[in-house]
């Protein structure tokens, strides 16, 4: 197995479930703090399928601090839509983190970090 150092970096689990009216809620946690949370997102389109693509304007707190951004979910090129890309933005147009997902039972479950892997 190889080996890569990643001290300093961020990376973490989540998932969401999608309500009647488009929105998200979810938990996630990471390996920086010691609990799991929770993450609600506002749908920011006419979305209301059982798909989760779409744009959002999600918030969080982390150690009793608040975090707001515009979080994008769309499909992962050459997935055939089984596989979802995410990317959590925040209000300077800054990417914070992106992460990967697939749907299981409704539920959007996946990764995600503060850096890219090429």
């Amino acid at each position: 197995m190889k080996k890569i150092d990643l001290l300093g970096c961020l990376i973490g689990r989540f998932y969401f479930k999608k309500t009647h009216n488009g929105n998200l809620i979810g938990e996630f946690s990471n390996n920086r703090i010691n609990i799991i949370s929770s993450e609600s997102s506002d749908a920011q389109n006419e979305n209301n399928s059982n798909d989760f693509v779409g744009d959002y304007n999600t918030t969080w707190q982390q150690d009793g601090e608040p975090f707001f951004c515009k979080l994008t979910i769309g499909y992962r090129q050459n997935t055939a839509q089984r596989i979802y890309e995410l990317e959590w933005v925040d209000r300077n147009g800054t990417p914070m983190f992106v992460g990967e997902g697939f749907v299981f039972e409704n539920t959007l479950i996946g990764d995600y970090r503060d850096f890219v892997i090429n």
